[in-house]
């Protein structure tokens, strides 16, 4: 299976904990030079290339205005074979979205829409920097749903200074009460460079300590399951049959390719990502120049480790026969005595042929996780 990311590097204003790749909209000189840009580089894919699941992100996409997201829409199908695609997504804020944008993605093949909510509390999404307040993103969603989009994802995010217990479990109970398919949980990150880094750095906001956010965690996975949502990866929840396909190309080791500013791709063993800067990735391409600069390729080892830790993200965990199989290595071989102490100190669990983490350790994961990239 393999993939298309495409990145849409604009926002209406940078939240304040983001370090993803966006230049806010009073910055942009022109889209269309970028479009130009964009799909110079879509030409350049093999003419083969017939991706099984496009997504875009961000950035804001919906940003733009109603035509120039028809605009995009055209260019892929333009210069895309989407005969192939069983899942199109689009992240988008609900401050961005209005009915004619709703009906350009539908009508345009995306089936699957990804709605970062982050917060029902008003104050919560004050100090996120998000756009859109909990009405909004309440009437953003019933606006997909009112257009037909039966795949609907739901991003919350947990361990926001100042939110109570009961805060985050209100915010649990009331993305059950939409009925998403698909919710993604993630952890607060503090980035570097961050306006929220800052904030903490400077003690203007404070975290709930590490047992809060763990034991909010474990309780926000008890109301998503018991609402019905399976646990399947350690940030991600979805009903039946409605796992997100392209990041389980990620985690899978799937190919891929990136277009656009900050973009990465994987492809045929080699790994090579974008330029970070949107001026520098259009003068590259106006100019017939490849929009990245060194290509990556992994020695077989370190691309098994990098394959097993990723795989691990899983709840299901890694089947240690298809492991061998699709890389050579076998686990124990791989990662030696490593594997062995993580199962006796009960971080990592085997069973049936899996090797998988423990519940104890889905919240420390990232802790658990690096201690088998190296060797």
């Amino acid at each position: 299976m393999s993939g298309l990311y495409i990145h849409i590097p604009i926002c209406i204003a940078k939240c304040t904990y983001c370090d993803f790749y966006s230049v806010v909209s009073r910055d942009w000189k022109t889209i269309d030079r970028f479009f130009q840009c964009l799909e110079t580089e879509l030409k350049r894919l093999p003419t083969s290339f017939a991706p099984e699941t496009i997504f875009i992100g961000g950035g804001t996409p919906p940003a733009v205005s109603a035509e120039q997201l028809a605009q995009l829409i055209e260019i892929i199908h333009g210069n895309i074979d989407v005969s192939q695609v069983r899942e199109w997504s689009c992240e988008a804020n609900p401050g961005t979205l209005d009915r004619d944008k709703v009906g350009i993605l539908r009508n345009g093949g995306v089936n699957r829409v990804s709605l970062g909510i982050q917060s029902f509390h008003e104050k919560a999404l004050k100090l996120l920097g998000r756009i859109h307040t909990a009405e909004e993103a309440i009437k953003g969603f019933r606006m997909l749903r009112d257009a037909g989009f039966d795949n609907l994802n739901i991003d919350l995010i947990q361990s926001i200074p100042g939110m109570k217990t009961e805060d985050v479990l209100a915010d649990a109970r009331k993305v059950t009460e939409l009925d998403p398919e698909h919710i993604s949980y993630y952890n607060l990150i503090y980035e570097p460079g961050t306006a929220m880094t800052r904030d903490r750095d400077e003690g203007r906001i404070v975290p709930p300590s590490d047992d809060e956010e763990a034991d909010n965690y474990f309780a926000v996975k008890a109301i998503l399951e018991g609402a019905g949502y399976g646990h399947y990866e350690i940030s991600n929840f979805s009903k039946p049959a409605a796992e997100c396909r392209h990041n389980l190309l990620y985690w899978k080791n799937g190919e891929y390719f990136g277009v656009g500013p900050a973009a990465h791709s994987h492809w045929n063993g080699a790994r090579f990502g974008n330029v970070r800067d949107l001026g520098q990735y259009c003068g590259r391409l106006l100019d017939g120049k490849k929009p990245f600069d060194e290509v990556e390729r992994l020695d077989p080892e370190t691309k098994a480790r990098e394959f097993l830790v990723m795989w691990l993200r899983l709840t299901d965990g890694v089947d240690l026969e298809e492991f061998e199989l699709l890389t050579g290595y076998s686990v124990d071989a791989l990662c030696g005595t490593d594997i062995e102490h993580m199962v006796a100190e009960r971080l990592l669990q085997r069973l049936e042929g899996r090797l998988r983490l423990s519940n104890d350790a889905l919240f420390i994961s990232n802790a658990v996780l690096s201690e088998l990239v190296q060797p």
